[in-house]
């Protein structure tokens, strides 16, 4: 954007009450922010166009506060960026928030994606005992387990990750009446593909991740950075992914699939606020600009 000459705005959502404060005067009809470290006051109704993404609430001092006195603050200015998102709502958004949050959820994911056409693994949801079972049967017990929203296990002392992971042995009946279970066939893949698409404009690389140990069921446990390659995507393909956008009202979206040994695309997931950077500098794939030419043309 700078190169460009772009005017913008990064608003650090942690810096709420730190370095950014706002005024929604209703009456008058005036909403500001104002910036300390820029020492600049902006108009938010001047704004035309918003990249959202991942924001995080600021973190509350809490000498002398009670947890529920600190839980009712974070509820505060939760709630007023949720209001600053509604104020911005008419804006052209990449992507907007609560087309976001929808499409977060694998379940609807996976449904949406049969629907329009994609090839899913077989799958299955499930606390019934009974249930699992007959689908580690079915799947001849080569099956995966993965998490249902985020792998991640946050913890102030010892964060920790719960990748997709091959099934070792046979269900047991407390682990599956204990909370629900993802469970998925395991296919054979020669690549992982990962499909960025930003607008109707895709960026597809092959990983390779079957030539590590480490990586053959879950590419994102490596500890050394695999090799990309730009693909093509086939033309029905890259159509499927098209209309998955469009039906969840995303502008952006990062598509995993698996190529199989018979190089057909089986569809994962999809991110719909995935990385991209990474993608970027080790292809050379200009994602960036492409997320600028949304921000400055396609709003108008």
């Amino acid at each position: 954007m700078k190169e460009r000459n772009i005017s913008f705005y990064r608003f650090n959502t942690e810096e709420f009450s730190k370095s950014c404060f706002f005024t929604f005067d209703f009456t008058r009809n005036v909403f500001i922010l104002f910036d300390t470290i820029l020492c600049k006051q902006f108009n938010l109704k001047e704004f035309s166009a918003v990249y959202f993404r991942r924001p995080e609430l600021p973190n509350i001092n809490n000498n002398g506060l009670s947890s529920g006195e600190i839980q009712f603050l974070r509820n505060e200015f939760y709630y007023t960026l949720e209001g600053l998102y509604k104020i911005l709502n008419d804006l052209y958004w990449v992507s907007p928030v609560y087309a976001i949050r929808e499409a977060e959820n694998k379940i609807y994911q996976l449904e949406l994606a049969k629907s329009i056409g994609f090839s899913i693994p077989d799958s299955i949801i499930t606390n019934i005992y009974a249930d699992s079972l007959d689908f580690y049967n079915r799947n001849k017990s080569n099956c995966i387990v993965k998490p249902i929203k985020s792998g991640l296990i946050e913890d102030t002392n010892i964060p920790k990750v719960v990748f997709t992971n091959l099934l070792k042995e046979k269900p047991k009946i407390k682990q599956i009446e204990l909370s629900p279970n993802f469970f998925q066939a395991h296919i054979k893949k020669t690549y992982d593909v990962r499909v960025t698409m930003v607008g109707d404009k895709p960026f597809a690389v092959l990983i390779d991740s079957q030539n590590n140990s480490e990586t053959l069921v879950d590419w994102r446990k490596g500890e050394f950075s695999l090799k990309h390659t730009k693909i093509k995507l086939p033309d029905e393909i890259l159509k499927q992914c098209i209309t998955l956008l469009k039906t969840l009202n995303l502008r952006f979206g990062a598509i995993d699939f698996i190529l199989d040994t018979n190089e057909d695309f089986i569809f994962l997931e999809i991110n719909p606020n995935g990385q991209w950077a990474w993608i970027e500098k080790q292809t050379g794939y200009d994602i960036s600009n492409e997320i600028v030419n949304l921000l400055e043309y396609e709003y108008f």
